[in-house]
């Protein structure tokens, strides 16, 4: 490829940085530089963004040009939705993660750049809106009129929105257990009920209930009573043979069904990806006070395995996870506080969850050290292997690779490992056209219904280089099982 440009926008900096906060400048430096527009330096970690000078293209050195157009080709095959622009990524995953202190240090840079508005929207695309809201009040920050009339904007959407879908979901739950139906809440209302307290603290997509599979016809007709249904033009057993052979399940079984006014329930009888049985989970159910009412949630011990197994679910990708990333540190620091963490690590040591664990501890001691996160990741580490504590640094890598560089597309995962191929084969062979039903009702639900054509042309597009493909097989690995 031949450049004809006279001149790019390039800068000579020290390596990138690898400190508490991970792979981006350290905000504690006094020399850190504010954001700006992106720019390329070359180390150990991979690129930097920095801000820019203008240096004639002949006089680049040789490694800089590679990661120039390293740069480009990254740029190039990332969605629309999560482009490498700036670093107020990285510069908002401190502010949400880090200790007091590194998070004033970022808010001052918001503030000297006028990038509260970007700050504000990447937060409600990633649904942290609460947190953001939380945080800024915590540390008694003084914003611009107009930021804060629009950030108080968004989180009073955020909370309307959250406290319809959970009293929607209450209103399941309890028509369930009039039926004389087991069942248990987890994911979002769990963390409501027991970590936030009100739903004005975190947001609701869909509500998560937990079932037994034996009571899934009783608890649809119920559901339908209630004014849910599920979509979707394939029939429902048509449906169930996709979900046991849809790789994107990871080994979860659901079916979603949908309300009035946006509201949705995710209905589970099996969560095996997690290696946590239904029965099990249901016998350890505890009841919890949330919206005036006392309904079933599950233990912290697993609702903490759970939100772990969704990040991995989720591929590490801040844009899905940074929401369980929050959860998962008031998870560590419930069970602290309540005397259970290291009885509870050592029993995420023993299930099939230990590297998920040690992944999530290890990114949250990386923003703030002195949190029961870094606690958990000192005791998951004395009980993990070598191998283990290899992979869970890998992981590491990996959130922070697609923090630096955008989120890595699902087919790339499955490109690294032969499990998810061999279930669709099975699964179309099996019942083809049901099984194509059933996935375009589900890309339907996501957004990311495409010919397929155009689906095999953005996976060629999009696949990263030699490290990028080493990472997503770890993670392939740890989410499919080996091959």
């Amino acid at each position: 490829m031949v450049l004809r440009s006279p001149a790019v926008t390039a800068t000579y900096v020290r390596p990138a940085y690898h400190s508490q906060t991970g792979p981006f400048p350290d905000t504690r430096d006094p020399g850190a530089q504010p954001p700006g527009r992106a720019s390329l330096g070359t180390g150990r970690g991979g690129l930097a963004i920095r801000r820019t000078q203008r240096v004639p293209l002949g006089k680049l050195p040789h490694k800089t040009l590679r990661s120039f157009c390293r740069l480009k080709r990254y740029n190039g095959c990332l969605t629309d939705a999560n482009p490498v622009t700036a670093p107020s990524r990285h510069q908002l995953v401190e502010f949400l993660l880090a200790e007091d202190g590194k998070a004033a240090v970022v808010a001052r840079q918001f503030s000297e750049a006028k990038s509260w508005k970007e700050a504000i929207a990447l937060a409600k695309a990633w649904k942290v809106i609460p947190q953001l809201f939380d945080r800024i009040r915590g540390l008694r920050l003084k914003l611009t009129a107009a930021d804060i009339a629009k950030l108080r904007l968004e989180f009073l959407k955020a909370y309307r929105q959250s406290a319809f879908r959970a009293a929607k979901a209450l209103g399941v739950i309890h028509s369930l257990e009039q039926a004389g139906i087991p069942v248990v809440a987890f994911k979002g209302i769990a963390s409501i009920a027991v970590l936030y307290g009100d739903s004005k603290h975190r947001t609701i997509h869909d509500a998560d209930i937990l079932i037994l599979k034996k009571d899934l016809p009783s608890a649809l007709a119920c559901l339908e009573r209630q004014g849910f249904e599920r979509r979707g033009a394939e029939t429902f057993a048509q449906y169930l043979r996709f979900v046991a052979d849809s790789p994107g399940f990871a080994g979860n079984q659901a079916v979603t069904l949908y309300g009035e006014e946006g509201s949705e329930i995710d209905l589970h009888w099996e969560l095996a990806g997690s290696g946590l049985r239904a029965e099990e989970i249901l016998g350890r159910a505890v009841r919890c006070d949330l919206m005036d009412s006392t309904i079933p949630v599950i233990d912290a011990k697993d609702g903490f395995l759970l939100t772990v197994h969704h990040t991995i679910r989720e591929n590490l990708a801040i844009e899905s996870v940074c929401r369980d990333l929050l959860d998962a540190r008031l998870w560590f620091h419930y069970l602290r506080e309540s005397g259970r963490l290291e009885a509870v690590m050592k029993f995420a040591a023993e299930s099939r969850s230990k590297v998920s664990a040690l992944t999530v501890a290890t990114i949250l001691s990386e923003y703030d050290g002195t949190t029961a996160a870094a606690q958990a990741a000192r005791l998951l580490s004395e009980l993990a292997s070598p191998a283990e504590r290899r992979s869970a640094a890998s992981l590491a890598e990996l959130f922070h690779y697609q923090l630096r560089h955008g989120r890595l597309g699902k087919d790339v995962f499955y490109l690294v490992h032969s499990r998810p191929w061999r279930q669709i084969v099975r699964g179309l062979a099996t019942d083809w056209s049901g099984y194509r039903r059933s996935m375009q009702t589900l890309e339907k639900q996501l957004g990311e219904e495409r010919p397929l054509h155009e689906r095999v042309a953005r996976l060629a597009k999009s696949i990263p280089g030699l490290r990028g493909l080493r990472l997503a097989r770890e993670l392939a690995c740890i989410k499919f099982g080996a091959n």
